[in-house]
């Protein structure tokens, strides 16, 4: 009782040293200051109607995380694909790790109610275990969220350079084209692409360097590419039509080398629970026949 007093009072006095410092936090080098300016704004779609709640919620996270020693700037790419902040990544890695080290604790205590006892030095392992695995399951899960949703834009980009193409072989212009085809489709990659286009005519510049912001913001190398494809193309319309027919040849070929992949490592999987079940097969009819066996060429009585 004393150790487990002992660890507990020090846990306790753990998290009010570190809820004290994430409430008056250090101010931030100048030089991440300075950074942090010179990022282009990004504003998630849900912060647009998150409370002012959520938001104070969301930045006491992101200090404490901060405070335990968490970089979430190399998060940055994953969470702008995903329209998330920073801050409710922060809250996601908090939640499962809170949720983490209380459930052993919680499930110890059940236990004890009901007469069972386990030693307390396990339950404590096994909650710092879990709460280890809170903190870093949202990180995973992040990383392949955001991974589906770049190669969503992929497919979305093909069908949009299809739809330039067809547009500009009809007679249209290439700024018409551009527009119209983003017009003409739905879901997120076909919105942003729309902002970048907007933020194009707003600011005077060329479509293909606003898609070259779009491809930094997003982590999808195939749109500055493209980019750079149509600008060597120059403004010749049968040569820009030829560039975009390349490119959407190219994303198709990719598309159907990452769905062969898929589909056979899905097939090897599939070989997993096959080959267990078999394994248990043979075991459940080899069983009698070597129990008999062992009970005649045993040893026989006096």
């Amino acid at each position: 009782m004393i150790i487990s007093g002992a660890l507990l009072g020090g846990g306790v006095g753990l998290g009010i040293w570190i809820t004290l410092r994430a409430i008056n936090p250090r101010p931030a080098p100048l030089g991440q200051a300075l950074a942090a300016l010179e990022r282009r704004p990004h504003v998630a779609a849900g912060d647009l109607q998150s409370d002012s709640l959520e938001r104070h919620v969301g930045r006491a996270a992101r200090r404490l995380v901060g405070t335990l020693g968490a970089d979430l700037d190399r998060y940055e790419p994953d969470l702008r694909v995903l329209e998330r902040t920073a801050a409710r990544h922060a809250l996601d890695k908090l939640v499962g790790a809170l949720g983490g080290l209380a459930m052993p604790l919680l499930v110890w205590t059940g236990l004890g109610v009901t007469g069972i006892r386990l030693p307390i030095a396990g339950i404590l392992g096994l909650s710092v275990a879990a709460a280890v695995a809170g903190w870093i399951l949202p990180d995973h899960a992040l990383a392949e969220q955001a991974d589906r949703r770049r190669k969503a834009f992929r497919h979305a980009l093909s069908s949009y350079l299809d739809l330039v193409n067809v547009i500009i072989a009809g007679g249209g212009g290439i700024q018409t084209a551009l527009y119209t085809a983003a017009e003409a489709g739905d879901g997120w990659a076909f919105a942003a692409i729309r902002r970048s286009l907007d933020r194009a005519r707003l600011t005077q510049r060329s479509p293909w360097d606003t898609f070259a912001d779009l491809s930094d913001d997003l982590g999808v190398p195939e749109l500055a590419e493209l980019a750079a494809a149509v600008s060597l193309a120059g403004t010749h319309g049968a040569r820009i039509r030829s560039s975009l027919a390349a490119k959407a040849d190219t994303l198709r070929g990719h598309q159907v080398a990452e769905t062969e992949a898929a589909a056979e490592s899905a097939t090897e999987r599939m070989t997993i629970p096959v080959a267990v079940l078999l394994f248990g097969f043979l075991v459940f009819v080899a069983y009698p026949a070597v129990q008999q066996i062992t009970t005649v060429s045993g040893p026989a009585g006096p």
